[in-house]
């Protein structure tokens, strides 16, 4: 019927591709003396001193002070993205005044000892572990966990003096017992287009942290998103499935190999109970096979950690056209748990392109899919470009409507049966455009007033972009619930500019709930 489909098969060895974009994020050297005055030695600069630069105020500069005395002195400028309160634009205000010379002390710049196993870490610290600090009582130790809960990690061991109970006297004491790990930034949704790393040669680009040096002490622990407890897969006494869509944006092995992008994905799966995912912007099967591994043999501590079953993973997606199986061709793909009893039936392509014409996107995919008794189809669509500029045409003409025409012989030979149309549809579904869903009875799950879209000022985007859109009998199932997914997009493995905390994709996962029959 169309092209040709992949399938994860655990016991076959993906083939190594050779990754493009494949260098350092920095360069870890000091050109002390090649610098010459004029310059701020990082590792020497006293809070004065550190003043005289672009945007350092006294506070900024105490807290770059207190950041170097932590770890022992920077490694690398690129480092300061690290201390509370620098943001991207003042550190390329920064950058082209300070340097990293050598720390004054610290033989080893990474033998630190506020990372030593004799203090105690309070953002992941057990209520045992901090009531056996000297000096805090139980009331204390259950204050600092409900801060942690309520407010979030702590940032400065400072902090620990807004905890009731905590005084200036017992903060003294208890300063020399602890340490503060690196809190989990919260999620800022940055444009990724507008900052670079969407472009597929972007300079700054998405690597495994294993492979990079982000100039972290060794020992060093980045803290993974807290646990929750798993969906029960049950809503009004009976069990339903979730279904959901989600563009990653230009989803590529070597935007897969970012360990906070394995993690995201994961865990937004996980703590959302999805058993079936349509993926639009796959660029390359081993993308979708890193994910399948993460979750059978995690590798990040938020996955292996994850108290319920993770499941066994399985996706289908339409191969690359001959000649370009190795380059980066952009695919639909069905991602699902099989050891939940889900069944792929089949999968086919939908051609929506007159022969010898390639458009920027790919086909549609069906998929029939089983679960118990209930037997349901999907339809995986991705409309237009995220962006105009990669078209040159504007946002109005850059959907492909001639690829919902295609769609009327399987609609109809669809019409009685459970079938959901969803993916990345470019329009809020009350456009005109999508009368030929509504001429077959399908109609929109996801509301056309709430947004789907991200933007880079950490607020929503514009526009209902994502859906899905549910036949008549598939709506008998539908139990009425539907979600937008914002929270845990981000980790703090994922490049956001000059610092960390980025974002997976500018789109928002969507899902739907169904009662199986």
């Amino acid at each position: 019927m169309g092209q040709s489909l992949s399938c994860y098969n655990p016991g076959s060895k993906t083939s190594q591709r050779p990754l493009k974009n494949k260098h350092q994020l920095s360069a870890a050297c000091n050109f002390a003396e090649l610098l010459g005055p004029g310059r701020v030695d990082l590792n020497r600069a006293s809070e004065e001193e550190l003043m005289t630069l672009r945007g350092v105020g006294r506070t900024l500069a105490r807290d770059i002070v207190a950041y170097r005395t932590q770890i022992g002195g920077f490694r690398k400028v690129e480092d300061l993205a690290l201390v509370t309160g620098m943001g991207a634009a003042r550190m390329a205000q920064m950058k082209s005044e300070v340097f990293v010379g050598e720390p004054e002390s610290a033989p080893n710049l990474f033998s630190l000892d506020l990372l030593s196993s004799t203090r105690v870490d309070i953002n992941r610290a057990s209520l045992g572990q901090i009531q056996g600090l000297a000096g805090v009582t139980e009331e204390v130790a259950q204050g600092i966990l409900f801060h942690q809960t309520t407010q979030g990690p702590f940032r400065r061991a400072a902090e620990l003096g807004n905890i009731k109970g905590v005084d200036p006297a017992l903060l003294a004491r208890l300063l020399p017992q602890i340490t503060v790990g690196r809190p989990r930034p919260a999620s800022t949704y940055p444009d990724l287009w507008r900052e670079g790393l969407g472009r597929p040669n972007a300079a700054a680009s998405f690597h495994s942290l294993r492979e990079v040096d982000m100039g972290l002490p060794p020992g060093w622990v980045v803290p993974v998103r807290p646990l929750s407890q798993p969906f029960s897969g049950v809503h009004n006494g009976r069990p339903v499935l979730r279904v959901a869509s989600w563009n990653l944006r230009e989803f590529s092995t070597e935007k897969a190999q970012n360990p906070g992008v394995r993690e995201v994905i994961c865990r937004t799966l996980l703590e959302n109970g999805i058993q079936l995912l349509a993926v639009q912007e796959v660029l390359q099967e081993e993308a979708l096979e890193k994910v399948c591994l993460e979750l059978e043999k995690p590798s990040t501590a938020g996955v292996r950690k994850w108290p319920g079953d993770r499941g066994t993973w399985r996706y289908v997606l339409i191969d690359a056209p001959q000649g370009q199986e190795t380059q980066e061709v952009e695919r639909v793909a069905f991602l699902w748990d099989c050891s939940s009893g889900l069944e792929l039936l089949q999968a086919v392509t939908v051609e929506t392109q007159k022969e010898g014409v390639s458009g920027p996107h790919s086909q549609p995919l069906l998929g029939s899919f089983k679960m118990g008794d209930l037997e349901f189809s999907l339809i995986n669509l991705h409309l237009r470009p995220d962006s105009p500029a990669r078209t040159g045409q504007p946002a109005e003409a850059s959907l492909d409507l001639l690829k919902l025409e295609p769609l009327k012989p399987f609609l109809q030979d669809l019409f009685e049966k459970a079938l959901l149309t969803l993916g990345h549809l470019g329009l809020s579904p009350d456009a005109s455009e999508f009368a030929v869903l509504r001429e077959k009875q399908l109609e929109p799950l996801v509301s056309a007033d709430c947004s789907t879209e991200l933007t880079g000022r950490g607020g929503e985007g514009e526009g209902s972009l994502q859906n899905i859109w549910a036949s008549h009998t598939a709506q008998d199932s539908y139990t009425g619930r539907w979600g937008v997914i914002r929270l845990g997009l981000s980790s703090p493995w994922i490049p956001d500019g000059w610092s960390w905390g980025g974002i997976v994709s500018t789109h928002c996962p969507v899902w739907v709930e169904l009662y199986m029959k």
